[in-house]
C-alpha cells in the first residue's frame, strides 16, 4: 500500500525539479502516509467513498510527491481506516514531529477530500477539527485554513 521513496529517487527528482528538499526522504514517506490515511479518514466520515473523493485523493497525493496511486490503494486505505481508525489516530499524533508547514499541508488535504462533495458537513468539520489538532495545530489556525479553503 504504500509506495517508498528511496533516496537515489528523491534525488534524482530534486534533480529534476532543479531543488533540494530539506525533509529527509523519512519524513517525506511519513507526510505521505499520514496524508494518504487522513484522506481516507475523512472519506470514512461517512463510512463510503466515492468517485470525486477517489480522485480527490490520487490527485493530492500525486500533487505531494506521493506518484501516481490506483482507485484500489486508495479503496484499501479507506478499508483499512473504517477497520482501524485508532491506529490511524495514532499515525497523526506521530506526524507532530513534522514541520508545521507540512502538517498543515496534511490538514489541507484532509480539507480538501471533506469538499470533494461540494458539502462540507457538520459532523466533517468536527472531525477536521480533531484531525487539525492531532496534528498539533493550533485552534485559531485551523479556522483560518478552514476559512481560506471553504
Amino acid at each position: 500500500m504504500k509506495p517508498k521513496i528511496t533516496l537515489q529517487l528523491r534525488n534524482l527528482l530534486d534533480k529534476i525539479v532543479g531543488e533540494k528538499s530539506p525533509m529527509s526522504p523519512e519524513q517525506r514517506q511519513q507526510a505521505l502516509d499520514t496524508s494518504l490515511a487522513v484522506m481516507a479518514l475523512v472519506a470514512a466520515a461517512d463510512e463510503s467513498i466515492d468517485d470525486t473523493e477517489i480522485t480527490q485523493v490520487q490527485e493530492l497525493y500525486a500533487k505531494h510527491g506521493g506518484g501516481l496511486v490506483d482507485a484500489a490503494t486508495v479503496r484499501r486505505a479507506f478499508d483499512i481506516v473504517v477497520a482501524d481508525e485508532a491506529s490511524t489516530w495514532r499515525q497523526l499524533s506521530r506526524a507532530k514531529d513534522l514541520g508545521s508547514g507540512l502538517r498543515e499541508e496534511i490538514f489541507l488535504a484532509a480539507l480538501r477530500v471533506a469538499r470533494a462533495d461540494s458539502d462540507i458537513h457538520e459532523h466533517e468539520l468536527a472531525l477536521l477539527a480533531r484531525i487539525g489538532e492531532s496534528l498539533g495545530l493550533a485552534q485559531s489556525r485551523i479556522d483560518q485554513l478552514c476559512e481560506s479553503e471553504i
